[in-house]
């Protein structure tokens, strides 16, 4: 099965994602942050050694990341 490297993309076409982020489907060491309405979602590394925690909005260590089924963004 193929994985696209923008799985969980936000297109940003609505106004309550703008300033949001959500989880990378690819590399949990990334996360996407949508910046602008109708611009889609920007990708973000997180600093080496941690991985993006969605039920936490923030980069965590490694040893402190639990996986959680990725969830689609609204748009």
């Amino acid at each position: 099965v193929a994985v696209s490297a923008d799985a969980g993309r936000s297109a940003c076409q609505d106004e309550s994602e703008v300033g949001q982020t959500y989880p990378h489907h690819f590399d949990p060491a990334k996360y996407w942050l949508c910046e602008e309405l109708n611009v889609a979602a920007t990708e973000v590394d997180c600093p080496n050694g941690l991985a993006y925690m969605h039920l936490l909005k923030e980069c965590i260590p490694w040893a402190s990341y639990i996986w959680k089924k990725p969830e689609f963004p609204p748009t």
